[in-house]
């Protein structure tokens, strides 16, 4: 068995080992490097057993006032064709080699929050946190149907809305740089919905990590040139990521978030992305 530490030069076959196990963008190599950006440590850890890759951990430690503590987000990523004695057994290393590492960081805990199921172990204690810092759940919508079969399973009144955002004239553009008119919109949203933002810096700098397998776009939804809808849409594998957004409830009855949400579906299906995750749909 052997753990690793994998270094910046094997980007690529970090993110290969990470997109064949069916990992989130927030184990992608890109988005180590995102947090790199706010001077935040990254560890990316790699389990081997005779020249097989066994799991991946991007490890980030997250600061807050008075302590520090490693963070593992929709992590670790399994290799899918292991087995569950393999799972446990590895995952103990895993745990085992954070653990030397945190002794040295002087960090309190490790956060988990997998998006597969962990194996039991008696030799560390977990607890289940009362909140969560990524969504545990999210919609998913299969873009490998025709645009007639996607259309006809959205409800009634959602292919109504995007005919009348059209018909009213509502337009979407796409901009491949951010654009501040963002973060005015969503600062509306959580007014609105009394919920608190990273600061601008940090949408700023998700268009700062570009790469063939992490692209970052806006979507914007206008009217008589003034935005009302904006998104930031996360494309990682063969998934679409609807990440952040926001829109100007007074605008709400042209039903631009409705057209913006149908364009960003097309445009995803002609590139060859194959899902849509809705993100963050949550208790």
């Amino acid at each position: 068995m052997e753990f690793n530490f994998v270094g910046d030069d094997k980007k690529d076959t970090w993110n290969e080992f990470v997109l064949e196990n069916n990992g989130s963008f927030l184990q992608s190599f890109e988005w180590g490097e995102f947090q790199k950006q706010f001077l935040q440590k990254v560890w990316r850890i790699g389990v081997n057993k005779n020249d097989r890759k066994i799991l991946q951990a991007q490890v980030i430690k997250e600061i807050i006032p008075f302590f520090s503590y490693f963070y593992i987000p929709h992590g670790p990523v399994f290799n899918k064709d292991i087995s569950l004695e393999e799972k446990k057994e590895f995952f103990i290393s895993l745990l085992r080699g954070v653990e030397d590492i945190a002794k040295n960081e002087k960090v309190a805990f490790l956060r988990l929050e997998p998006i597969v199921s962990l194996p039991e172990t008696e030799i560390f204690n977990f607890k289940t946190a009362s909140k969560r810092i990524q969504p545990q759940k999210t919609l998913i919508l299969n873009l490998e149907k025709s645009e007639n079969e996607l259309l006809e399973n959205m409800r009634t009144k959602t292919r109504y809305n995007i005919r009348l955002a059209r018909r009213r004239g509502v337009e979407i553009k796409i901009l491949d740089d951010y654009s501040d008119v963002f973060f005015r919109l969503l600062g509306k949203t959580k007014e609105r919905q009394n919920f608190i933002s990273y600061p601008e810096e940090h949408y700023q700098k998700l268009f700062k990590i570009l790469s063939n397998d992490f692209k970052v776009k806006m979507f914007l939804a206008e009217y008589q040139e003034k935005v009302i809808v904006a998104s930031i849409i996360v494309f990682f594998g063969d998934r679409v990521i609807s990440l952040h957004t926001g829109s100007d409830y007074e605008c709400r009855a042209l039903k631009g978030a409705d057209l913006l949400r149908w364009n960003v579906i097309i445009y995803a299906k002609k590139m060859g992305y194959k899902i849509y995750d809705f993100w963050g749909i949550d208790e």
